[in-house]
């Protein structure tokens, strides 16, 4: 598909390894699983802040100054954003939508950095500047790597006729990482591209219901029952609780200390049992 706007998520990264947890492998075989879902960041993806979005908060200044300066965005006739600017106009945005039928409001951040410019006096005419701005910060912010065999897994289980998809909370500079391990959306992905849910393109974030819903409609088009589909994850809320909800066989992922989320102060996950846990990406071909 090509993503020249998003390029700098990959040109910015070096080598991540995963940092070990204390949780052992509970595996088993699970019967009748005709599609495995995944999430992305923490998952098939190593997160240097542990989730998207999520390192911003620790930034003073430098990756704004570096983002600002390879974007080629002027802000002289204004002024330059900060922080606190992004993330007022986040809660701006996440605060107008927030209702009973979005509890989880998602942003399209290319859009917050548009409104956050605007508020600074900083013209932008170029979409492609915002996205690259977007793609700068991001690159620096919360550098990834991919997660060790997660290629080899994913051609592995595309290999063997399994449907693969993805629910994450992301964003468009998400989709160069996830092309990088499973090839073209639109041309050699091993990914079925109906199967594969963004929050941006929905503006709602897990755990909010809407995405998985959308998952269910898809997997019932091509005659596959909830139950017949894994859902792999990181965070025992958005991801566990979640896909479980919606009736999705659960395989809590616990590789990485950076982005392995318990939950256990969480009351929606109190006596929630996942499937499985594994502790290696490649475990999970022992178990469907």
């Amino acid at each position: 598909m090509g993503h020249p706007w998003y390029q700098p998520v990959l040109d910015h990264r070096q080598p991540i390894d995963p940092i070990p947890t204390d949780y052992s492998a509970q595996l088993q075989h699970l019967d009748g699983i005709r599609a495995v879902i995944f999430d992305v960041y923490g998952t098939l993806v190593i997160s240097g802040s542990g989730d998207v979005g999520s390192a911003d908060a620790t930034d003073r200044g430098t990756f704004f100054d570096e983002a600002f300066k390879a974007a080629g965005i002027d802000c002289s006739a204004g002024r330059q954003p900060t922080i606190e600017d992004l993330h007022r106009q986040i809660q701006i945005s996440n605060e107008s939508r927030l209702s009973e039928s979005c509890t989880k409001p998602e942003v399209d951040i290319v859009d917050v950095w548009r409104s956050t410019l605007v508020e600074c006096g900083v013209a932008v005419d170029s979409v492609a500047s915002l996205h690259r701005l977007a793609a700068e910060y991001e690159a620096r912010a919360n550098p990834t790597w991919p997660m060790p065999n997660a290629k080899s897994l994913l051609a592995e289980l595309h290999g063997r006729g399994l449907h693969l998809g993805i629910v994450s909370n992301a964003q468009g500079f998400t989709l160069p990482l996830i092309e990088e391990i499973a090839g073209d959306f639109g041309g050699n992905s091993v990914f079925d591209l109906d199967l594969c849910v963004f929050s941006y393109r929905y503006r709602h974030a897990k755990p909010d219901a809407c995405l998985f819903d959308v998952l269910c409609d898809r997997l019932s088009g091509l005659q596959i029952d909830p139950g017949e589909a894994v859902y792999v994850g990181n965070d025992r809320l958005n991801d566990i609780w979640a896909a479980a909800t919606a009736g999705l066989k659960t395989a809590w992922f616990t590789g990485d200390s950076r982005s392995c989320r318990p939950r256990d102060d969480e009351c929606r996950v109190t006596g929630l049992t996942q499937n499985i846990v594994l502790t290696d990406l490649q475990e999970l071909s022992r178990c469907v």
